[in-house]
């Protein structure tokens, strides 16, 4: 077993099914721990949260058996350390174009020898009380890599030319696709049928399947998910939790007005 859920349903073969979570609130949080999903992305790219909103969204996810896995928005020293020391497992990053993009990320996230991660023992490593922490500091650094997945997206061209390098860096611990960023940077926005795009993505999974990594990607609808967790995507982050909540009261407001008909 690994520090990580994650990783143990990639080494089983079994998929991983999540969802981006932006509404913000820590009971809605703790909900999704009861539905059966795996992981939840906390979307600070484009939600409207702080570190101390992350942190609580974290530990309301963890309280739920969910793997708590954290957009950020940039490469920066502040996205990442926070996110790391809140107690993120996973890292999703956005817009990255260079292959230096992708080493500065892992840099930042992984402990020695890997990278260079400011040291702390902080929130998500129990404060160092954890046992899990306790003993050397090179046993704390190896197991708080096992624990925190650098995840990357592959949402330009730029970084899609260069994929099977970029799958392969060490501490890269598998790829996330973005198929709107994707499709736009690539010319054909929202074209998700076009060959082009279905091509690219098809060569971002291989990529991962050489390097021996997994390679998650968003699905819109449940069909949708299906098919691409048969083809071989090791999990999806299955639409966006205001639009499943909205659309759950819309279908039982309409069945309720259509009720009153008969």
């Amino acid at each position: 077993m690994s520090m990580n859920k994650l990783r143990d349903l990639y080494a089983a073969g079994k998929p991983a099914i999540g969802t981006f979570f932006s509404s913000g609130n820590p009971a809605m949080m703790e909900c999704l721990g009861y539905t059966g999903l795996d992981f939840a992305v906390i979307d600070t790219e484009h939600g409207p949260f702080d570190t101390m909103d992350v942190q609580e969204l974290i530990r309301a996810a963890e309280s739920g058996g969910l793997v708590p896995v954290v957009r950020i928005a940039d490469v920066t020293h502040k996205e990442i350390q926070r996110a790391a020391d809140c107690g993120a497992q996973g890292l999703i990053i956005p817009c990255l174009r260079s292959l230096d993009d992708f080493k500065k990320a892992v840099d930042l996230a992984k402990f020695a020898p890997a990278g260079n991660r400011g040291f702390i023992k902080g929130r998500g490593a129990g404060f160092g009380y954890a046992e899990w922490t306790k003993g050397s500091l090179e046993n704390y650094f190896e197991k708080s890599n096992d624990k925190l997945m650098v995840i990357p997206q592959c949402e330009t061209v730029e970084a899609l030319e260069q994929i099977e390098e970029i799958a392969a860096l060490p501490g890269v611990d598998g790829i996330f696709i973005g198929p709107f960023d994707l499709s736009v940077t690539m010319g054909i926005p929202g074209q998700f049928t076009n060959p082009k795009l279905l091509a690219a993505e098809e060569r971002i999974k291989k990529a991962c399947e050489a390097a021996g990594k997994p390679c998650y990607i968003l699905s819109m609808t449940e069909d949708e998910a299906v098919k691409l967790l048969k083809q071989g995507y090791a999990g999806v982050a299955h639409s966006l939790d205001f639009m499943m909540f909205t659309d759950a009261y819309t279908k039982t407001v309409a069945a309720i007005r259509e009720g009153l008909k008969e």
